[in-house]
């Protein structure tokens, strides 16, 4: 027989399929993709439409099947089971795609708030738009001398009971004060909440609808610490500036550990809706 003319060498197989000869070569081993003939010479020749079954494993690697998993399902004449793992591929693909979006939509909200640092002096009142948003909050938890996520076991609450296929730490933990809290200046309790994308799948009494409106900002940069002085500071700085707000006040830590550990490197943003707008209302 003229391998020649009917096979492919493993060399050129691995160029028209963009798969390393060591890859092919662990595939013979492990009986995932043996080649179609071995020479006298022990060399590896393969048929182009091979490639056909490597590209059914790199659907299941793409979607997180181990290799024995897909052993186990190209190598079935079972077309019933075939189309199941299809369909298991097809929630699997769907799963690491809502896992994209999600990391591009938080790496999208820090740079956002990011560019605050940059754009604004610290402790200086500044507006800024946001659109309307869904929250899932925690109960309150006693104030310490910080007000810093890391030492809170919330993400921890929250994330461990499932929340819905939506995983840490996609989405930016952050603090806030009722109106209630703001008004009577009892600060010794403050709540975590976290952002959510998807309040179609949690409980309505779970979440906290936050209307579109134009908000009131001002950043600190006191390293994630001190929340109740810095709360303190913007109030009486707005008082001064007869700026009024409503609603709760939030804080979050601009710069956090998605982009620096280093936690004296934290600038906190503390903001509140402004009153008097004509945006929808609680």
């Amino acid at each position: 027989m003229n391998v020649k003319n009917h096979y492919l060498t493993i060399h050129k197989f691995s160029e028209l399929t963009n798969t390393t000869v060591d890859t092919l070569k662990h595939y013979d081993n492990i009986g995932l993709l043996k080649p179609a003939f071995i020479g006298d010479n022990h060399y590896r020749y393969y048929l182009p439409e091979q490639s056909l079954d490597l590209t059914r494993i790199l659907f299941g690697k793409i979607a997180g099947f181990s290799l024995k998993e897909i052993r186990q399902f190209i190598h079935t004449d079972d077309k019933e089971l075939s189309m199941a793992k299809y369909g298991d591929m097809v929630m699997k693909l769907q799963n690491n795609i809502d896992e994209i979006h999600a990391i591009q939509n938080t790496i999208g909200n820090l740079k956002y708030y990011y560019q605050f640092v940059h754009r604004y002096d610290d402790k200086i009142p500044f507006s800024f738009y946001l659109p309307e948003w869904f929250i899932l909050t925690s109960k309150r938890i006693k104030l310490g001398k910080f007000c810093e996520s890391s030492e809170s076991d919330v993400a921890n609450q929250f994330f461990l009971k499932g929340f819905t296929d939506e995983k840490w730490p996609h989405y930016l933990l952050q603090a806030l004060f009722t109106e209630e809290q703001v008004s009577s200046h009892n600060l010794s309790e403050i709540t975590y909440f976290i952002k959510i994308d998807h309040p179609e799948k949690h409980h309505k009494d779970e979440i906290k609808f936050i209307p579109n409106a134009e908000w009131i900002g001002m950043l600190f940069h006191s390293g994630g610490k001190q929340v109740t002085s810095c709360v303190d500071t913007y109030l009486d700085l707005l008082s001064k500036s007869s700026i009024l707000i409503k609603g709760p006040l939030f804080i979050m830590d601009v710069v956090n550990c998605l982009i620096t550990s280093r936690q004296e490197e934290y600038c906190t943003m503390i903001y509140a809706m402004k009153k008097d707008q004509i945006y929808e209302t609680y």
